[in-house]
């Protein structure tokens, strides 16, 4: 049974103001390792960001900025 080892939550603010928060946890496996999981959520009504919209967001000179 995985186990919830903790959690990370930053806030990213790109610069046109738009606030989206980076959620990540940390799982403990039952073979010992950790996996990171990560999402992304609008700081805002709307919550979850869909992958297509992400793809929208971030800067295409930045591998992943965001």
């Amino acid at each position: 049974m995985n186990r919830l080892a903790g959690v990370k939550k930053q806030v990213i603010t790109t610069l046109d103001g738009q606030k989206f928060i980076r959620l990540e946890r940390t799982i403990l496996m039952p073979n010992g390792r950790y996996r990171h999981p990560v999402v992304y959520y609008k700081a805002g009504p709307g919550g979850r960001i869909s992958s297509e919209e992400l793809q929208r967001v971030r800067i295409p000179v930045y591998d992943y900025l965001i």
